[in-house]
């Protein structure tokens, strides 16, 4: 019996795919069910694809104050090519066209140089101060190492790569030794400008928090974020679960509402409110019907999927009787589905609680969390899914693939900050390496620049 118990839990295992569960797409190939290709849960559109009527074209148009004006001149005379016959020329009008093109890019070398005189009574070298932030003999500028903290953390090129970028953009010969140590230098920057966004996000009404794997030194290791839609931190832990939540900070004293995948840590903090990313549940519900086939997961889905457009499409606050009927129905849902999936039978001279299902295992989460699943509908502002904070922790996947893990703490720690301010920057529509730049100069004053924006 135990060995068909075994079996039986092997295969509910190898069932699941992207589309049912949380794996990722990469898990899909050769997979035991060769899932069907993703398939969007939303209505099929009844627009064309592409722009819509109305919609303003981006073309490039012409500039009013072009940098140069190149005349082309006719001769002072010619053969009229509609009669044939020599005329003189007689200028009486211009037809213009436009080229827009990149000027040769150089290095711009600055020279500071401070008087220095004597003291006449005692010889003593009496010297000008030198600007703050040059602070050697030769270095490179806020400029240059703005754009090696963008290409490397935002466009993910590697060192080596960059190297050779700078070489055949810049003409600069940036080793990779120079690079790593403009990094660490302006990562030590960011740690200061990354102060302001930790403590915004501290009291932000609506906090995202997921997290995913990744490694230093070869050893397993977890990047989470803590964001919302204008600013986003970043976190590298060797740990998952509530260490690694502690370490963080900032959900002790949280009381605005917290958007995770259920993961239990989370849980542990009670002054704030919980909503539970619905894209998860809806996955796990996808799996209950189509490997399971119970009618009462078809039943949930609808009732969340009809939930979500109301929330999307109502003009006007969703009524309270709308509000008490939905949730009467998500009950009424959830008995039958333990009807069809009562609790596994104690067999005898077994030790512990029998094993549950996946599928009860799912019926007792949205009992549970019964009004962390529906607080998007319950309550105003609160998003369906946790969509942000996934869409935040992509790109460290995009960078793995590229560049593996990091080869130490101090990268990684580096990167996270760094990262903060540039997703931070890019949410608000801000120059990214004009914020870079700033950050280089003035760190707290970038952060806190970033940080008092209106979420």
């Amino acid at each position: 019996m135990d060995k068909i118990e075994q079996l039986e839990r092997r295969i509910e295992t190898l069932e699941l795919n992207s589309r049912n569960s949380s794996k990722p797409p990469s898990s899909d190939k050769g997979n035991f069910t060769n899932p069907p290709k993703p398939k969007s849960l939303r209505e099929k559109s009844t627009k064309k694809q592409g722009a819509q009527p109305g919609h303003k074209g981006l073309t490039l148009g012409k500039s009013e104050q072009p940098d140069f004006v190149i005349e082309h001149k006719l001769p002072s005379s010619l053969c009229c090519e509609g009669c044939n016959n020599l005329i003189d020329v007689n200028v009486s009008s211009y037809q213009s066209r436009q080229v827009f093109d990149l000027p040769p890019i150089a290095m711009q070398v600055t020279e500071h140089q401070v008087q220095q005189c004597k003291c006449p009574h005692c010889d003593t070298s009496i010297s000008a101060d030198f600007p703050p932030e040059v602070t050697a003999p030769v270095q490179y500028g806020a400029n240059v190492q703005a754009v090696c903290i963008y290409l490397n953390s935002y466009q993910l090129i590697p060192y080596k790569r960059l190297s050779q970028t700078f070489a055949d953009l810049f003409n600069i010969p940036l080793s990779q030794g120079t690079i790593a140590n403009i990094i660490k230098s302006v990562g030590a920057k960011a740690a200061i400008a990354v102060s302001p966004i930790y403590n915004a996000l501290s009291q932000a009404d609506l906090m995202h928090r997921d997290e995913t794997g990744c490694s230093i030194n070869a050893k397993r290791h977890w990047l989470h974020v803590a964001s919302n839609s204008q600013l986003s931190y970043y976190h590298i832990d060797a740990k998952r679960g509530l260490a690694a939540l502690e370490n963080i900070g900032l959900l002790s004293n949280y009381t605005g509402t917290l958007i995770h995948d259920c993961l239990s840590a989370y849980f542990h903090y009670t002054k704030c409110k919980h909503g539970i990313c619905d894209a998860h549940i809806l996955r796990e519900l996808i799996y209950v019907e189509e490997q399971v086939e119970q009618p009462w997961s078809t039943e949930m889905k609808e009732l969340l999927l009809d939930a979500k457009e109301l929330t999307e499409e109502s003009g006007s606050p969703i009524t309270q009787e709308v509000k008490s009927l939905t949730n009467k129905r998500y009950k009424e849902i959830l008995e039958d589905g333990f009807k069809e999936n009562p609790e596994p039978e104690k067999v005898p001279g077994k030790r512990g609680r029998p094993k549950r299902s996946k599928t009860l295992n799912l019926l007792h989460r949205l009992k549970k969390y019964h009004r962390g699943v529906l607080l998007f509908f319950n309550r105003e502002g609160v998003p369906f899914d946790n969509n942000q904070a996934e869409r935040d922790l992509r790109m460290m996947k995009t960078r793995e693939k590229i560049s593996s893990g990091f080869g130490s703490s101090i990268r990684a720690k580096n990167f996270c900050d760094l990262r903060s301010i540039i997703s931070s920057s890019l949410k608000q529509d801000q120059n990214i390496l004009q914020t870079l730049a700033e950050m280089i100069e003035e760190p707290l004053l970038a952060g806190s620049k970033l940080a008092h924006l209106p979420e």
